[in-house]
Formats: structure tokens, sequence, C-alpha cells
């Protein structure tokens, strides 16, 4: 019998120690386009085995030139789905785990960040990097952000580790990046204006590669680059290493010691469950504070037929307020006159809250292996993170 030497040479440099490491680590990627495709194929030949990839976005033409796991016959198919098949070929662990998400990264439940060891985000449009960038936070997950655009690079890592340590909000700032344009209504607007950011392989080449080798460092214990962005422009070969501090307009970092409950409900049971399980469970009140308001209907600008949106605002556009019979009479500029059915809050005992309250947790967004932020009644800082 014959033992392979695949990472016989690799490991003079790492050492066995961290070669162990990488056989166990899991790693979320949320992206697989071009630099997603690079730091999944650097990865994946290094020993990585362990990995979930997220991407709602099929593989187009333009594609092919600047990714290295797709093919012309992948044309039209699951960006994730692929990305996971092509790594299932040419991994090198002795038993890999890989699995495609076809779908955006906050339609997953939210547990898949805790399932994970480390998150790599591959994404380039804000309100998705905010997102990620939250609950990684908040969980402690060690965070890898990679971007590019034409022939300039820049990666960063925030590890999570302390209080004390900045996150992508003290790069990318601190607003809620719900969307696009909005319209008087404060509802998005549908923008068709969208461009692809231009781009080349042998920038999303050049991310794949730092992002992995700081990886690599990671495991080792040896990363200089935590709390840090670094960018490369290639057309002038000039580097640039910037450290961010943690802003105090950050409120992430207030309270991330979170107690998690593991409830014994899943996403049918209703608020009302969730809420008595909790009290009855930890012996307190609790209650849920959404953060941004929850639109459950709304009538027809038109018609004032009642028009079941079940989402939160940020996710609205403003033309949903017209119903699909009065579709033609939508107007961009006209405000809202209709009367709008809205929550922001829930309380096991307010007599306001019943409607709400008797909803099952799907009808806010609440998904299968997702977290829910619930806040003591008699302590505003005391959060806890239900997992259902």
């Amino acid at each position: 019998m014959t033992t392979n030497n695949y990472f016989d040479r690799q490991e003079r440099v790492i050492g066995k120690e961290v070669g162990e490491k990488i056989k166990g680590t899991k790693i979320l990627v949320i992206g697989a386009g071009a630099g997603g495709n690079e730091v999944l194929k650097n990865l994946a030949l290094m020993g990585f085995g362990n990995f979930a990839i997220v991407d709602f976005d099929p593989i187009e033409d333009s594609n092919l030139s600047r990714t290295t796991l797709f093919s012309k016959g992948d044309i039209g198919k699951s960006k994730a789905e692929i990305a996971a098949k092509a790594l299932q070929q040419i991994s090198l662990h002795e038993s890999p785990n890989i699995q495609g998400i076809n779908a955006k990264i906050q339609d997953v439940g939210k547990q898949i960040f805790l399932d994970n060891d480390i998150v790599i985000c591959c994404v380039d449009t804000m309100d998705a990097r905010a997102y990620i960038n939250d609950w990684c936070v908040r969980l402690k997950k060690p965070f890898f952000e990679m971007g590019f655009e034409k022939f300039t690079v820049q990666i960063s890592f925030f590890p999570n580790e302390q209080l004390t340590d900045a996150c992508l909000r003290e790069v990318i700032g601190f607003g809620d990046f719900a969307g696009t344009r909005q319209s008087c209504s404060k509802l998005k607007m549908v923008d068709t204006k969208l461009a692809h950011i231009p781009t080349i392989q042998v920038a999303a080449a050049l991310a794949g590669v730092l992002v992995a080798t700081e990886i690599i460092m990671f495991l080792k214990g040896e990363s200089h680059l935590k709390n840090k962005l670094l960018q490369y422009a290639a057309d002038y070969h000039r580097i640039l290493e910037i450290e961010y501090p943690q802003s105090e307009k950050c409120h992430l970092h207030e309270n991330i010691d979170y107690q998690i409950f593991k409830s014994e409900l899943n996403n049918i049971n209703t608020i009302k469950d969730l809420l008595t399980e909790l009290n009855n469970k930890l012996n307190a009140d609790f209650y849920i504070n959404w953060n941004e308001e929850f639109i459950y209907s709304m009538e027809c600008e038109s018609c004032g037929k009642e028009i079941l949106i079940k989402k939160f605002k940020s996710e609205v556009y403003d033309n949903d307020r017209w119903c699909a019979d009065c579709a033609d009479k939508y107007n961009e500029s006209e405000g809202v006159k209709a009367k709008w059915q809205i929550n922001k809050e829930l309380f096991l005992t307010n007599p306001n809250h019943k409607f709400f309250l008797e909803l099952p947790m799907s009808d806010f967004g609440i998904k299968e292996h997702d977290i829910i932020m619930v806040n003591n009644l008699r302590s505003s800082n005391n959060k806890i993170l239900v997992l259902i």
C-alpha cells in the first residue's frame, strides 16, 4: 500500500501541524465569481476540503475569461453548484465535504455562519458585505474580504477575536445599504443603471492568492493583517496597508458576548410560541425588536385591494404598492396614500401585537436553521441569539 505525497513540499513550508488544521477547517465562501473561483481553487489545492459555497447568480459567457472552475457548457447553470462540482474533481482532501448553495446569503439560514470556522466574502454589493460582516462580528467568526477593479486589488482581514477589534464597517460605513435609489415612498426603485465592475483575470487571481495566503498565515498564528486592509495597484506596483481602529460609530461591538439558546421550535411555529418558550425556559420576559419595519400588507394605491407583502421595508419595491390589476397605473412620483400594516416590535403582553404574534415565523423571513436576536425586557443590553 502506498501513501500519497500531495502535501510533502507544502508541509516543508507550513509544517505538519498546520497541514492537519487545514484538513479540519470549515470555510464558508460567499460569492463564486472570479475572486471566489480563485480563492476556492487555491484552498482546494492546498488540502482544504470542507466548503459551503453560496451564490445566487447563473454563469454567464463573460464569466469564463475570469474563472477557472467554469467552462462553456456551464453557461446558465448555478455558479455555486458548478463550483462545488468542480472542486470535488480537483480536491486532494481525503474526505471532501463541499456544498454549493444557489441562493443569496441573506436567504440562507444564519446558522451557516456558526457551522463554519472561517468566512470569505467575494461579493461586490454593499448590502451583502454589510450583512456578512455584521453576523461575523456577532458570532466571532474570522472574516476575510476581497475586492478588485481593473488592476487594483484589495483584501482585508477582521479576526473578530477581541471586543476592541475593528470590522468592515470601518471601511464601508455604517448605513443599512438597503439597496438602490429610493422613491418618495422610501421604498426601493428598480435600478436600470446597474453596470458590471470592469475587471481582469489577473486581478482576480491576485486577490485569490492574497486571501488564501493570509488564511494560511492566520492558521499558523502569524497573521500581520488583522484589522487591516491591504491594497495592491498592479499598474503602478504600489502597495498600501491601512490599519483600522474600531470606530465609536460602530455599535456592533458594544456587546458581542451573546447567550445562544437552541430552540425546540422551527420556522412554522409562531412568534408567540417562541417568546413563550423563552419565557418558560429562561424564566424571563423577552421581546423582539426588528432592525427595520416589517410590512405585512398594504392597500393598492389605485383600487384599495389588500396586497400581502410579508417583507421588511428595505426589501420592498415602490411598484409593489400597486396590485397586479392596477400595475399599468404605477406612478413613480406618487406619494403614499393607502394604508400599510406595519410592525417594528413584538411584545407577548401587548394586545396590539396579537395579530403579528399569531403569524408563523416564516412570514417574517425566518428560515430553517436561522438565528433570531431577541431582547430581555429588563435589560436593554441583554440580547440572546436563538437558533431555530
